[in-house]
């Protein structure tokens, strides 16, 4: 099926028309040449092509239309820095159960030993946390934001395990990096859920200009009309010499 877009479809109609105007008044000054070189033709009309009012009638079938959808990263900025913080906290624990050693000894029903669990501490510095929140609401393709997401991710994630001193410990319980690929999955996931569309419109009507379909597969459903009333505007510059002095005047006639 045949397809364009309306505008294009009643724009190209309209040019049409202008152009055959164009055809008709390039036809009217080649005569009007024809007619300053004879002696007693100069004095005729010139014949000249004018409509100073035409009315279209156009039936458009619509065979389909294009859509936009705008999408929207709609996480506030706490509730973003919470789960990451929270995320965060989880991974230095996670590394810290691997890396401890207890020896529990129960006597008389006793502990004689354990280990004391350290507090944990999100000192990653906020500014990091804002400026990945800042790239994912300022994303100009907010349904791709998997790039972001990785870098970023990487670059927290690197920094508070180096703040706890966790690094080596880090490399050597989780040797193929899996902790890192775990949370970053759960970060994309996180975001992805969080951005929705937020608005769908209409870019172009897509219209099928065959006249037989328009006629014989058409219902008034599918179709509409399109009336056109053009009314003819112009400017004429024309010039008049005075037959005493042989001065030259210039005139604008607006029609």
């Amino acid at each position: 099926m045949a397809e364009i877009t309306l505008s294009d479809y009643v724009g190209y109609i309209f040019s049409e028309i202008v152009r055959a105007r164009d055809i008709a008044d390039r036809e009217s000054k080649r005569i009007a040449l024809i007619y300053a070189q004879d002696q007693i033709m100069q004095y005729f009309s010139v014949p000249r092509f004018k409509i100073p009012e035409m009315e279209l009638t156009i039936p458009v079938l619509i065979s389909g239309a294009r859509f936009s959808t705008i999408v929207t990263f709609v996480m506030t900025k706490s509730d973003f820095k919470s789960f990451i913080s929270s995320k965060l906290n989880n991974i230095i624990r996670s590394i810290q159960l691997k890396k401890r050693d207890i020896n529990i000894f129960v006597v008389d029903r006793r502990i004689l030993g354990s280990e004391k669990k350290q507090p944990l501490k999100a000192d990653t510095s906020d500014a990091s946390m804002d400026e990945f929140f800042d790239l994912l609401a300022t994303n100009q393709d907010p349904s791709q934001p998997d790039n972001i997401i990785q870098e970023k991710w990487f670059e927290i994630f690197s920094q508070r395990i180096s703040e706890a001193k966790l690094v080596e410990d880090y490399k050597k319980y989780f040797p193929a990096n899996e902790l890192f690929k775990l949370t970053l999955a759960d970060v994309i996931d996180k975001v992805k859920q969080n951005t929705i569309v937020a608005q769908t419109k209409i870019e172009n009507l897509l219209v099928n200009p065959e006249t037989n379909v328009v006629k014989n597969g058409s219902s008034e459903s599918s179709v509409f009309i399109v009336k056109a009333k053009i009314t003819e505007e112009g400017i004429f510059i024309k010039t008049i010499r005075d037959k005493d002095t042989g001065e030259v005047t210039q005139i604008t006639e607006f029609e």
